[in-house]
């Protein structure tokens, strides 16, 4: 893997971030509101809003107001939020776990169930395994989040009582509990994408020469399929998940809410509620570096992968 190939990505990474951070200064300049005495309040004596002012830069030139921004990013300082007058940063910090909890435990499962599903329907094609991972497949792209994560709380958490109905819980024990049901359901769909992009890819390359030329010499049908013909449909797989992770990074609104996860798509649809301006604009900014930087490991690995892009 060339340095000059990482050098690249890395770049084109450090431009995207810029991007959005200029994105998210626009934004606050198209709010019709001050935003000194949105943070302050009503009842705040100008010399206070004067300070704040002049604190954010809000009184120098559009030049000097975008440099004291891009400062203030640069050193983590989101600014405080309008409802709990409390630093974005410190409440992006505390939400920010559980959403990877959550993120992590549902890519685990749609590698765990949409792999092998999409092996099981690449090696028996047009044979019922097949048409059963379609089918399946189907169902769990059709079906809405919020109906998926209703479900699953009504049947496995309200009526066998296997499962909390929600929270967070305490211990790894507890948390483990807590995590399976909205993990679950956020998995329904990427399991659906992840067993067709498998079997799709699977498809094509069990008729290539080097498949052929495998058999040829004897090898099991399962060490075929394994060993020579899904490293060579990792590629899209590997960009599935890098989308997925930085996607759900971002906070997954529906499935927080419904299971009162207290991850940051629960606190960012509360802001949206209270209008919560800086923790809005606070998780835009955390959600899209996020992705960025997903893509960049993408890269990295998918050059891992394929040789033929390291030059």
């Amino acid at each position: 893997m060339s340095g000059a190939s990482i050098l690249r990505r890395l770049a084109w990474t450090a431009l995207v971030v810029w991007f959005v951070v200029t994105a998210t200064f626009a934004m606050t300049l198209a709010i019709p509101a001050d935003p000194a005495k949105a943070l302050l309040g009503p009842h705040a004596t100008p010399e206070a809003v004067e300070r704040v002012r002049a604190y954010y830069c809000l009184d120098k030139s559009f030049i000097e107001e975008y440099g004291c921004y891009v400062s203030r990013i640069a050193h983590a300082d989101l600014g405080e939020s309008f409802r709990s007058k409390r630093p974005v940063r410190a409440i992006i910090a505390a939400r920010i776990w559980p959403t990877v909890q959550l993120a992590l435990a549902a890519i685990l499962l749609q590698l765990l169930v949409g792999v092998p599903l999409g092996l099981l329907a690449a090696a028996r094609k047009n044979r019922w395994p097949d048409h059963a991972a379609n089918l399946v497949g189907l169902l769990g792209q059709s079906a809405p989040t919020f109906f998926v994560g209703t479900l699953l709380l009504y049947l496995f958490a309200y009526r066998f009582g296997w499962f909390p109905i929600g929270g967070y819980g305490s211990g790894l024990v507890g948390r483990l509990a807590h995590l399976v049901l909205p993990a679950a359901t956020l998995a329904t769909v990427g399991v659906a994408y992840y067993a067709r992009v498998v079997r799709s890819e699977l498809v094509e390359a069990l008729e290539e020469d080097y498949v052929r030329t495998a058999r040829a010499k004897g090898l099991s049908e399962r060490t075929v399929l394994v060993r020579h013909a899904l490293r060579n449909a990792l590629g899209p797989l590997v960009t599935l998940v890098g989308l997925d992770l930085g996607l759900l990074l971002g906070g997954a609104v529906v499935t927080e809410y419904i299971f009162a996860w207290p991850g940051l798509g629960r606190e960012v649809l509360q802001a949206i509620l209270d209008v919560d301006l800086p923790l809005i604009l606070g998780v835009v900014l955390v959600s899209a570096i996020a992705i960025a930087v997903a893509n960049l490991v993408v890269d990295i690995v998918y050059m891992w992968i394929d040789p033929r892009l390291r030059g």
